[in-house]
């Protein structure tokens, strides 16, 4: 963890001296629910050495640098203090870490951030119980390197390099390169469409921990897409490629309806396939969220997977307040 505290000092020291704006934002949760598999109450939503999601505390800080009249930088951090009930320890874990500057040619960041590949590189569910492709093996959700985000007229291109190593930092040879051109604004146009690459040399990783430090190959094409109708959400992605010299693919989508004003209460539904050459893996989830008011919302989840063969059912309390 000594590596990331220094690269985040690093990062947000240069612009120190500029006006700047910024957003902090206090964040907490409390989880709890039950799994079927191992016949207990579990105080998390998925495996133990996973990061999402578990009862914990932090803060979200996004700073704008404007020496005159447009901004130039910006700069976010993102952490949280976790602890994990059944190792009995408390957990540092850093989400957005990065200094984004912006040029002429196109937005470039370093630090700690969103890759460029699938839902992941734009859809934030830092928070959420239900989760896309990177919890089930396909892609990461935030990885340690640098990148560029280029607007097109509508849509459009990213480029990242990056360590391979998702929320830890290491270095032994492990490299990742994705990309990701996509066409339409989902805010505006109710729709996004985007063609994706990832190739690289990964470690295996399970949150912070590395599961094997063998280099594996990786190399894997994507397709997404989502799209806004009224009051109904719809989001899709497919992975096809090998994975350490073995065929990989994996499907997903996500229904979303939202009911009440300011669209406070919201049913969702999920499928999920994965398979790795000849093992695959299958998973059904509902969820509903509602909020209660603008900082408060209240979760619960009720997942299937054929393998590891498990039911759970989630529940949270998720509070995200403006200071």
């Amino acid at each position: 963890m000594k590596y990331y505290l220094f690269l985040i000092c690093f990062a947000f020291t240069p612009l120190a001296a500029y006006a700047a704006d910024s957003l902090f934002f206090l964040e907490a949760q409390t989880v709890a629910g039950y799994s079927f598999k191992e016949d207990k109450i579990i105080y998390r939503s998925a495996h133990s050495q996973y990061v999402m999601q578990k009862n914990s505390v932090g803060f979200d800080y996004i700073k704008k640098f404007s020496p005159q009249t447009t901004d130039i930088a910006s700069a976010a951090l993102q952490m949280r203090m976790t602890y994990n009930e059944e190792e009995n320890k408390l957990q540092l874990q850093v989400y957005n870490a990065f200094l984004k500057a912006k040029t002429d040619l196109a937005d470039i960041w370093a630090g700690h951030n969103r890759i460029a590949f699938g839902l992941a590189s734009y859809w934030d569910t830092h928070g959420d119980l239900l989760q896309p492709l990177p919890m089930y093996g396909f892609g990461c959700d935030r990885d340690w390197g640098v990148g560029f985000n280029k607007y097109l007229q509508n849509g459009d291109l990213q480029f990242a390099l990056t360590s391979a190593t998702g929320m830890g930092l290491e270095a032994k040879g492990n490299w990742l390169i994705t990309s990701r051109i996509s066409k339409g604004v989902l805010n505006y146009d109710n729709y996004n469409i985007a063609a994706s690459f990832m190739g690289g040399r990964t470690l295996e990783a399970m949150g912070y921990k590395i599961m094997d430090y063998h280099l594996k190959n990786i190399i894997l094409a994507g397709l997404d897409g989502a799209y806004n109708h009224g009051t109904i959400e719809h989001k899709a992605e497919i992975n096809i490629g090998r994975k350490n010299e073995k065929t990989a693919f994996a499907a997903f989508y996500r229904l979303s309806i939202n009911f009440m004003e300011e669209s406070a209460l919201k049913l969702e539904g999920q499928s999920v396939y994965a398979k790795l050459e000849s093992e695959d893996n299958f998973a059904l989830a509902g969820g509903l969220t509602y909020r209660l008011n603008s900082y408060l919302s209240a979760r619960s989840m009720y997942e299937w997977q054929y393998k590891p063969a498990e039911r759970k059912i989630i529940t949270q309390l998720y509070y995200y307040f403006a200071l």
